[in-house]
This record gives C-alpha cells, structure tokens and sequence, in this order.
C-alpha cells in the first residue's frame, strides 16, 4: 500500500525529528555543520528542533508519510515562495545555535547563508530535505514526498540540493534538471543544484 502524504501537526515534531536525525547522522553535508564527535546525535537533534520550530513550522511546508498503520515513515521540509529564509531568519536564531554548538555556531549558520547565495532569486519552492525512515526505505515513501510536493507546487518553480548520486537520478526522473554543484570550502563531496522550472506561460 502507498503511504499517505498529509500535513504535519505539532505533536508530530518529535517522532519527524526521529526520522531526520535517522536519516541523516552520517550525511556528509550535515557532518560538514555537527561538530564531532556528537554523542547520541544530540546537537543534530537540537538543530533540526530548532529549524522545525522557528521556520518550517513558521514559514514554510511540512509534509509526513504515514503508513498503513498511522506510524510517520518519511518527511519532507520545503519553504513557501513567500518564505524563503532571510539572513534576518539566521540572525533571529543565532542565540539558540550558540546554546547548541557553542563557538562553532557562526560557522553553522554561515554554511547556511552560504547556500543560500545559489538559490534562484525569483519566488520558488524550496525542498530543503526529504527523509525516510530505515524501516520504509525502498518503499516509495520518498517519492510519494517529493510528488505530493511537486503536485502542490503546480506551475510554480522547485529548487533543491541534492547531496548524492542516488537523489540526483530520482530528481531528474521527476523533471528536474542539473544547474552545477554549489562550491565548497572543504574537500567533502559537493553538492548538486537542481530546478524544476515553472510551466510556460500560455498567454
């Protein structure tokens, strides 16, 4: 059975922080922010509360895949076209990123703006991550996510960063194309941009 793609509600937040903090411990993009080592994954945790409460929940989208039983097994975070995070948005969250990683939090929130440079500058969606948890992987959750997303985005423009090989492929099956690999300050594997364009005007 596919699973079902719905809004999340609050008292998801810890059960989505589970599946993200699962699914991206070893990440090379989120290991080049999480100071090591990190016992228990207890600053990646600290950091995906904070980005779930102060903007995906605020401003932008957050999508859970529910199996047949109700269990989330997948998330997704994307930012609105009106909600794309500003240096404002870091700047407002800089006291909590120095409660979790203390003298590295500057460094984290400017990878984060950093990034930030390469996105479009002209309204767009933004899929910021998209998780499965390892009990669902290979099961469709992540592209039951990434549909539901690109059917809520209808004709208007997605950007993403896709962080491997794998990922890469799965989002040009759904239409999105390659625009190069963000440049990056270490010797970890680079991340690739990638844009599903807005439809063509027809008047």
């Amino acid at each position: 059975m596919s699973p079902t793609v719905l809004p999340a509600t609050q008292a998801d937040f810890p059960k989505i922080v589970d599946v993200l903090v699962e699914a991206f411990a070893n990440d090379p993009a989120f290991l080049r922010w999480i100071p090591q080592p990190d016992p228990g994954s207890a600053k990646l945790r600290a950091l995906f509360e904070l980005q779930i409460e102060k903007q995906y929940a605020v401003a932008g989208n957050i999508d859970v895949a529910r199996d047949s039983e109700g269990e989330i097994v997948g998330v997704a975070l994307w930012d609105r076209p009106d909600g794309n995070h500003s240096a404002k948005d870091q700047a407002a969250m800089l006291p909590r990123l120095v409660s979790i990683f203390g003298i590295k939090a500057a460094q984290v929130a400017w990878t984060d703006l950093s990034s930030a440079r390469f996105h479009p500058k002209f309204p767009h969606w933004y899929l910021y991550t998209v998780a499965t948890s390892s009990s669902a992987r290979g099961t469709g959750v992540g592209s039951a996510l990434l549909n539901h997303g690109i059917a809520r985005a209808g004709d208007e423009a997605i950007y993403l960063e896709a962080t491997s090989t794998r990922a890469a492929q799965l989002y040009n099956r759904l239409g999105f194309v390659p625009l190069g690999y963000i440049p990056s300050d270490d010797d970890g594997t680079p991340e690739l941009a990638m844009w599903k364009p807005p439809a063509m005007p027809t008047v």
